[in-house]
């Protein structure tokens, strides 16, 4: 589901049944996702190297009634929510996929299954040529929300600022060690939340669909989120707990950006410091010509977070002569604005796989 995981700002409107054009909203925005520091410039290069830029990636996100596709790059995905049924289309090979909701929890329950299997296998059978003793890993999370009171049009809409903070504290016990707090992973959603965009209203309507048709509630930030936390399954109570307080927040985002940063045991988290870094880090980017778009996608990005994070580890651990005192750092980042809705008829063609694509079938994973 790779090609899935994009930040899709959803919200669908009622519509009058039409056979070729319905009533809808197009939404115009632009997706950027930047790692940061010298992990940052690494994986910008080899993006680069990859054909490729995960900078300033526009996307267009088509609403009617209980349908959604949205496209990026060579990418479209389509959610017909009284099909019951998703569809992936790769515009570039001309093909596409389709799954219905039933093989969608299907798969994720049998990758889930596999990652707790395969988790239990490593625990049981540790690598022989390790000396370290066996450690115990446990995770701690919490969720809180914060409305500071600022407030900004944003595509000619009024919005209110909300940060969601979701923390993920471990803790680690050495066989028969004492218990040692590890550090954590802090992120921070810090959205601007409209209630009278158009597809507030639309997006209340669709999540009830969605969630009477899938059995959950739809949250294009839940998504991005799922995807994150995917990296490591142990941490899904972070997920969960995330998920909750979103579910309190009315209205859209129309605009939202994510901070992940780690945080050394023993030291405070500082969201100011996160927001300050990171902005001076892109203005840096943009002076050098950095993050002119190249086009791509944004498939791939859990496996460039989790790989950032495992070469931080490794240089923290090689890094034996510094002397320079701990401190958080934020990783990566993921952004998304809106710059433009409209309203006005959609053909129902957009909410179909195009005529002469070739069908590849999806295959679930063994159970």
């Amino acid at each position: 589901m790779r090609s899935t995981i994009r930040k899709t700002l959803v919200l669908a409107v009622a519509v009058f049944p039409a056979p070729l054009l319905a009533q809808g909203l197009t939404i115009q925005s632009i997706t950027d996702v930047r790692f940061h520091g010298g992990l940052g410039t690494l994986m910008n290069i080899a993006s680069k190297f990859g054909g490729g830029s995960l900078h300033d990636m526009p996307t267009t996100t088509y609403l009617s009634g209980h349908k959604i596709r949205s496209e990026s790059g060579n990418t479209a995905t389509i959610i017909d929510v009284d099909a019951g049924r998703m569809i992936a289309i790769d515009n570039k090979a001309k093909t596409y996929s389709s799954m219905t909701f039933d093989e969608m929890a299907e798969m994720m329950r049998r990758a889930q299954e596999s990652a707790k299997q395969e988790q239990a296998k490593q625990e049981a059978n540790p690598k022989k040529t390790s000396t370290d003793p066996k450690t115990d890993i446990k995770w701690k999370y919490k969720a809180e929300t914060d409305r500071p009171g600022q407030r900004e049009k944003i595509a000619g809409y009024n919005a209110e600022r909300i940060f969601l903070t979701v923390t993920v504290e471990a803790e680690a016990t050495p066989e028969g060690g004492k218990t040692e707090e590890v550090g954590s992973l802090v992120l921070v959603l810090d959205q601007w939340i409209s209630k009278d965009a158009p597809q507030s209203e639309a997006m209340a309507e669709f999540s009830r669909a969605y969630a009477q048709k899938a059995g959950q509630s739809f949250k294009s930030q839940t998504q991005a989120l799922q995807a994150a936390f995917a990296a490591e399954p142990r941490m899904k109570g972070g997920l969960e707990a995330a998920s909750k307080e979103l579910a309190k927040i009315q209205g859209v985002a129309l605009r939202s950006m994510m901070y992940f940063t780690l945080v050394p045991a023993g030291i405070p988290f500082n969201r100011s410091l996160a927001l300050n870094e990171v902005s001076a880090s892109i203005a840096s980017d943009k002076a050098k010509g950095d993050d002119k778009p190249k086009g791509g996608g944004f498939g791939g990005f859990v496996g460039k977070l989790k790989a950032a994070a495992e070469e931080a580890n490794k240089a923290d651990k090689g890094d034996k002569k510094s002397s320079a005192p701990p401190k958080q750092e934020t990783i990566a980042t993921m952004k998304d604005e809106v710059s433009s809705i409209t309203s006005g008829p959609i053909s129902a063609d957009l909410f179909a796989p195009p005529a002469g694509y070739r069908e590849v079938k999806r295959q679930l994973p063994p159970s």
